[in-house]
């Protein structure tokens, strides 16, 4: 009976020391698998005590992490104004397919989708109106043009959001960027039937919509592409489809065309000019043209604007339209735009130090400016050539200030606190909510080119410039009016008090050596000018 009394409770004492052990092992089984990443795997402690009472924080915790996660890869991974999968997914999809390949069949074909006419709606209904079509658009074309729901349709990813590393078998649609759709179709397809597809798209979109409560029509061009046609990698399909697209839009729009032989050497060409003008920024083999800005009542140089020019090693001059058009369709353009500032710093700072303080207007594109840390690596950049943010005048367009204007917000704060100038381009071009643009800290809006053309020819033109003019100069914001060429435009604006005017009338965009040139030329001989210098020979 001793030895029982001794032994039973030794007994119970090790199995609940085993159990408790048992339990702590699995606990720690549990947590090891969350620190090496593994949030799939499930605490398997079930017991009521301090461990269970643990074991249930720990299930907490890695509920929050999952949401977490697939919040933050949602994020990553869908448009926010469609829900559709975005340009990340088609690029990573293309890529797994170029990697697979003879190890996996990844057939397919890619039709590229342009919408016609969706400037006009953005500009009318602002871009809630445009936000509205896009997700009309979105569902016409999964519903009309492959009789599909938005439940049938891929998106890549996993439970947790996270892109599958393997080849999807159903159609994946995703907005590539702006008013551009972009369609997968994996297996096999005859040209009939994606034809049929094509024309069942267009005959969708080419019905009236309804926003806003307006009755509005579009149309839409439409690029098709397959790896059998013009290229093996599929990655060239987004390329093919692409000219294909731009080939239909010149055509007359909204139709459709196939990518075939007679637009290969387009390809090619592409192809080298991408790889090329990598080289170019990475070596940074580019250079910078300066258009000046001047006072509109006195004529005194104010700034210039920085203009990127490329001179190919062997095919000599290649046009800003031709080469920032690929960079935006390649992804350079965080890389070219770098470049750019990088160059105007450096040549801000050689201005500086022989005593002439010109600030250097810099154009940032929608892609740079979406990046998060920004601000930050533009002060970055200015610091590390030992330029003062006063002598950079960072432009961004309207279009990109309304796109999310509480993050556009706080990376202007960034700069302007810092001291960068920064001006509003392309202004009156697009819906321009006033109200919010006056909770904006930026120094200078840029009237828009289209609008200065139309003086001394359009009054409702005139009388748009005029209340820009005054509504700017109320909010304690400079103007400046790009694109004069004309003397009859220059009277105009001087009239009604435009702060500065830029254009071919007073200087072409051109070399920094020209420009100094321009600049004591026009000191020697016009030094108490009342009317602007003759129109400039243009400088490379």
């Amino acid at each position: 009976m001793i030895a029982l009394s001794i032994l039973i409770p030794a007994a119970i004492t090790n199995f609940a020391a085993n159990k408790l052990t048992g339990t702590i092992r699995e606990l720690n089984k549990s947590t090891d698998a969350i620190a090496q990443g593994d949030f799939d795997k499930p605490v398997n402690v079930d017991c009521a005590c301090e461990v269970g009472n643990l074991a249930d924080s720990f299930r907490a915790m890695v509920n929050r992490l999952n949401s977490n996660i697939v919040r933050i890869n949602t994020l990553a991974y869908t448009d926010a104004v469609t829900g559709l999968p975005n340009r990340a997914v088609i690029g990573h999809v293309l890529d797994l397919a170029a990697q697979m390949r003879g190890r996996a069949e990844c057939k397919g074909a890619l039709m590229f989708i342009d919408l016609d006419g969706f400037k006009r709606v953005n500009d009318t209904h602002g871009h809630e109106g445009g936000d509205e079509l896009l997700r009309q658009v979105s569902s016409r074309i999964i519903e009309g043009g492959f009789n599909l729901t938005r439940d049938q349709i891929e998106n890549c990813t996993t439970a947790f959001g996270e892109l599958r590393q393997t080849c999807p078998e159903r159609l994946v649609f995703a907005r590539f960027a702006g008013d551009e759709f972009v369609v997968l179709m994996p297996g096999d397809h005859s040209v009939s039937s994606l034809a049929e597809h094509a024309n069942d798209i267009l005959k969708a979109i080419n019905r009236p919509f309804m926003v806003c409560g307006n009755e509005l029509r579009i149309g839409a061009s439409i690029g098709i592409a397959q790896v059998t046609t013009g290229s093996d990698d599929p990655r060239q399909l987004l390329i093919n489809a692409d000219i294909a697209m731009y080939s239909a839009k010149e055509s007359g729009k909204n139709q459709y065309r196939f990518f075939d032989e007679s637009l290969k050497f387009i390809a090619n060409e592409r192809n080298q000019i991408e790889i090329d003008l990598r080289k170019a920024i990475e070596q940074e083999k580019l250079s910078l043209h300066y258009q000046p800005k001047v006072n509109t009542q006195t004529l005194e140089i104010t700034g210039v604007e920085a203009l990127v020019r490329w001179e190919h090693p062997e095919n000599g001059w290649i046009p800003p339209s031709k080469f920032v058009g690929i960079a935006e369709q390649c992804g350079l353009m965080p890389a070219l735009g770098t470049c750019i500032l990088r160059m105007a710093a450096r040549q801000a700072g050689i201005w500086r130090d022989s005593g002439m303080m010109v600030p250097i207007a810099v154009n940032v594109s929608a892609v740079q400016f979406e990046r998060p840390d920004i601000a930050n690596e533009i002060l970055s950049t200015l610091e590390q050539f030992n330029v003062g943010p006063g002598l950079i005048d960072i432009e961004i367009t309207e279009s990109m200030v309304m796109s999310d204007i509480e993050a556009t917000k706080l990376r202007m704060e960034i700069l302007r606190e810092a001291g960068a100038l920064i001006s509003i381009d392309d202004f009156g071009t697009g819906y321009s909510n006033l109200y919010k643009l006056s909770h904006l800290p930026f120094n200078v809006l840029k009237i828009d080119k289209s609008l200065v053309d139309d003086i001394d020819h359009n009054s409702k033109s005139e009388a748009i410039v005029t209340a820009i003019i005054q509504m700017a100069h109320s909010l304690g914001y400079q103007v400046v009016a790009e694109g004069v060429e004309m003397q009859k435009q220059y009277d105009f604006l001087k009239k009604n008090r435009c702060d500065q005017i830029q254009g071919y009338l007073f200087g072409y965009p051109m070399s920094a050596q020209a420009l100094v040139e321009w600049i004591d030329h026009r000191t020697s001989y016009h030094d108490s000018m009342s009317k602007p210098v003759k129109r400039m020979t243009r400088v490379a």
